[in-house]
Parts: C-alpha cells; structure tokens; sequence
C-alpha cells in the first residue's frame, strides 16, 4: 500500500493542533509536544525513534475512540495513524495470501473495500468511525459475530512497530510463526491484548477465507414505552427474564438455528421514552425473527410498538416492525457512533440469564431521578454473545471470555462539564451495586466473567495501584502470557497507558 502523503508534524498553533489531540469522548483532550500523522512504516520508525531519543513518551492514535485517556500525553507525541487506512488485497511475510487493513483504517473503510472489491467482509463492529487499529487488536466483535465469531478469530499477522534495546523496528508477527517463540506470543497478544501495549500497529492481516456477507438481512426494532412499563414493574422483570432465557438456550457453540441472530436490549433511564429491543437477522424466512421477539414479550400485558426514532445512537427510520434490506445497506443504516459528547462506559460478560435481583438493581437505577442531572442519555446496552464465539478454547487468543451468553455496556453521555460529577455517580452507583455479591465488579468465572479491554474502565484500577482489578478482570489467565510478551517486546515500558499491561519480571 502506498502513499503519496509524506507525513507530517503538527504543532501548538496549527489549526489541526487541538482536533488531532482530542479523542471522540469529549472528556478528554492533552497538550503534546507535537503530534506526527504517520505516512508508512520507515515513518512509523523514524518519528518513534526521534520520540524516543528527545525523551518524549509516545502514544498512538487510530479512529480516536478509546473510552478512556489512554492517549492524552501532555507534553509526548502522538503518532497519528489517520493517514494509514488502507484496505487491500495482499500477502503475510509467508507469501500467503491475505487481506490487509492499516491501523488507520475505520470500520467504514474496511467494510467499503471488503465488500465492494473482494464481496467479503470481518465480523467487526458497527460503529462507523471507530479504527480498526485499536478495535481489532482488542478482539472486536459485532452483528456478524454468533455466526462468524471474534474480528481476531480470522488474524492471521499484525504487523508493528516494536522497540527491543532502545531502537524501533518493524516486526511481522504471524499465526504460523513457531510455537513458543517471540514473535509468536507477540502475534497472540493482539489477538486480544487490547491497544496500546506493545507498539504501533502498522496493519493487520486476514485469511482470505473471511466471511461473505449475507445478501439481506431482516432489521427489526420495537420498544415498550417507559410510560406504561413504570407502573408494571413485572413487565420489566419478564422482558429481562425472557431475553436472558432466550439467549441462554440458543448461544451454545454449537448452535445452528438462531447464530444468524444478533439482538440489543437497550434499557434505557425511564427519562428517554422507551425501552428498546433491536434485532438483526441474516435468514431470508422472518419466522425465527418473529418467534424471538415473541419469546421476548411473552407474558407482558405492556404491548410494544414499533420504535421509529433514535435511542442512544440507534436510528431505525422505518414505520414496520422488520424490514429485509441488503447487507450493506443495512449496515450503512445501522452506523451507531452517536455524537462527539462526553461520556463514560462499563462492562460485563454475563454467563447467565439475570436473576431477580439483578433485574431489581436495574428497575431501581433505572426509575431514579437525580436532581441536576440529565439522564435521557444513559442505558445499559445488553447485546447478544456466543455461538462461533465461543467455538475457541480461552487460551487460543488473549480474548478468554469463551463462553458467555451476554455482554453489557453501561453507557452514560452529556455535554455540561459541570455534570461529569453526577454522571459519573450514577453510573459507578448502578454498577457496583449490580455486582454487589461479588465485590461491585462482574467477577470471573462466576455467573458473569469480567470486562471487555475495548471498553476499559479506570473504576477498575490502574497500573499505579496495588492490585489491580482490571488485569483479572479482561485477560483472566491469559494475563501472564501476555505480561511475558511485554517483557520481550517492550520491557522498558515505552507503550504505556493507565491499565497497561505490566512486564512480568525476572
């Protein structure tokens, strides 16, 4: 892949300066020294090495949607890879062909080419915007996920910039390198690994044999109005009972009826309107589609309607209940990312349906008002897991949750700085007391097992304190394979970030 664009540094005083130092989440934003927008890999090593020689930390930013500041770098260097967003057909370092995505590449360009040029696709996620530099890396999953499993379940070599004895160099890391070596753990560790912690992603690689899209796909959303849910509070309970039941009987690996099914339970605050349910189904035949929303309100006496207008980033202009509509049009319309605002995220895996009191936790935080704060914008987001997802064994990548049922974003958004405070309460409140019994955190390997790296969350401790959470919590067991790793590759902590994955010492 070639580019034409040589790179270049922007400093204070450019007009691009403050855009390209502030991520998606309007929370964050640094002052760095300078930040570079990375032409190609001689340029990736070059400016790497100058960082690293004037003493300037680096840190790396593709689609700018990390959750938390892990790339603020007040007075560092930011490596940009905006520029690098090639999507093409190529070859791994083993003469193989593969199909090639830079580091800068959003989902928008990768599902564009893919899709247009070679009539294949990833099973990424929806959001438009976000890059493929730090999605992947992290594990990615999305619509096409029960039937295809995990974005890095299809990698087959990352290429990245590392740094052993002080220098940068490029390093072409493959699924096939041999078993136990180096490079080996290293293509491993961004099976999953999550960003920011080994070094600069150039591209990654993909089998040829990733999935073809399905030609259609039916979209259905409906909703039940807050309204009415408020003062039937089983109702609530049943929904979340029958969701839970549904996704629990038919999320098995080894599920063949309903793994071409991908839903969203979007719970939001009763402030917004509605409670949401959105379903994607790749069969041509409706039915199956239809007996899940069914199973899904069996028992309310609360009816749904069908849901025209958007909720927390989902749009669906459409007046029918479902709707077939081809792939990639269906993807174009589906296109979550939401406005650049503030907000603040959580997450869980969730092994298990909900039990009572769960669903009791989520109708009390729910249905609660908080004065001086606006939650119109604020929703636990349950999305459907499993099936191809969790055909692989823990250990295979460095993504270990391999056989849960659910997976859940608490999402919390506003524009007022003045209410970072109060949003930031809420949130903490609702999530600690959802996993109450098992010390206010989605513990492994119980009927939840931790959090999603892609989503991070300080709450669950950063590198400067004892004993860290977060470490447990995303990686499990995987953790000290991939604190070796950073030992080999980036022992001297260049890459780092506040829940950096730390070297394991001798």
């Amino acid at each position: 892949m070639r580019h034409e664009f040589s790179g270049r540094t922007v400093l204070p005083g450019d007009p691009r300066y403050r855009t390209l130092s502030q991520g998606f989440n309007q929370r964050w934003h640094s002052s760095p020294a300078y930040i570079r927008l990375v032409a190609d890999d001689a340029d990736a090593v070059a400016e790497l090495n100058r960082a690293m020689d004037r003493g300037l930390r680096p840190t790396v930013r593709g689609g700018g949607h990390c959750y938390e500041g892990f790339v603020d770098n007040d007075g560092g260097v930011i490596l940009d890879l905006s520029t690098m967003r090639g999507v093409a057909a190529a070859v791994d370092k083993f003469g193989r062909p593969t199909y090639c995505v830079e580091g800068g590449a959003t989902n928008w360009d990768v599902y564009t080419t893919l899709f247009r040029e070679y009539a294949v696709t990833l099973p990424a996620g929806s959001c438009y915007s976000v890059g493929a530099g730090g999605h992947i890396c992290g594990g990615g999953f999305g619509l096409l996920s029960r039937r295809h499993g995990l974005t890095v379940d299809h990698l087959v070599q990352v290429d990245v910039v590392t740094v052993r004895g002080g220098r940068a160099a490029v390093t072409r890391a493959n699924r096939e390198d041999a078993s136990g070596s180096p490079e080996q753990d290293l293509f491993w560790a961004h099976t999953g690994g999550g960003g920011g912690n080994f070094g600069v992603v150039l591209r990654y690689h993909f089998a040829t044999d990733v999935p073809e899209p399905p030609p259609r796909v039916w979209i259905s959303s409906v909703a039940w109005p807050w309204d009415e849910l408020v003062h039937r509070p089983a109702d609530f309970e049943t929904l979340l009972a029958n969701f839970g039941a549904f996704l629990a009987e038919h999320s098995g690996r080894r599920e063949r009826v309903y793994d071409g099914l991908f839903a969203i339970l979007k719970l939001t605050h009763h402030s917004n309107g509605n409670v949401v349910l959105f379903s994607q189904w790749d069969g041509d035949d409706p039915a199956p589609l239809d007996e899940f929303v069914a199973a899904v309100e069996r028992g309310m006496a609360t009816r749904s309607v069908v849901q025209t207008h958007s909720v927390a980033g989902l749009f669906l202009p459409y007046p029918e209940r479902r709707r077939q509509l081809p792939w990639f049009q269906a993807t174009m319309t589906l296109n979550p990312s939401g406005d650049n605002q503030r907000g603040k995220y959580k997450s869980a895996y969730h092994r298990e349906p909900f039990d009572r009191a769960r669903i009791a936790t989520l109708w009390d935080w729910l249905t609660r008002d908080v004065d001086g704060v606006d939650l119109t914008r604020t929703l636990v987001q349950i999305d459907s897991y499993g099936c191809r997802i969790n055909a692989r064994q823990p250990d295979e990548t460095a993504v270990p949750q391999r056989d849960s049922i659910m997976k859940l974003q608490y999402q919390t958004y506003w524009t007022d700085p003045t209410e970072d405070t109060g949003h930031l309460a809420y949130l903490s409140g609702l999530y600690q007391e959802m996993y109450r019994e098992t010390g206010g955190v989605p513990e492994v390997d119980t009927a939840t097992d931790g959090a999603y790296v892609n989503y991070p969350d300080v709450d669950l401790g950063t590198v400067d304190q004892p004993d860290p959470a977060y470490p447990r919590l995303y990686y499990k067991e995987n953790y000290p394979r991939l604190q070796r790793t950073k030992a080999y590759w980036d022992g001297e902590e260049v890459f780092h970030h506040a829940q950096s994955i730390r070297p394991l010492r001798a």
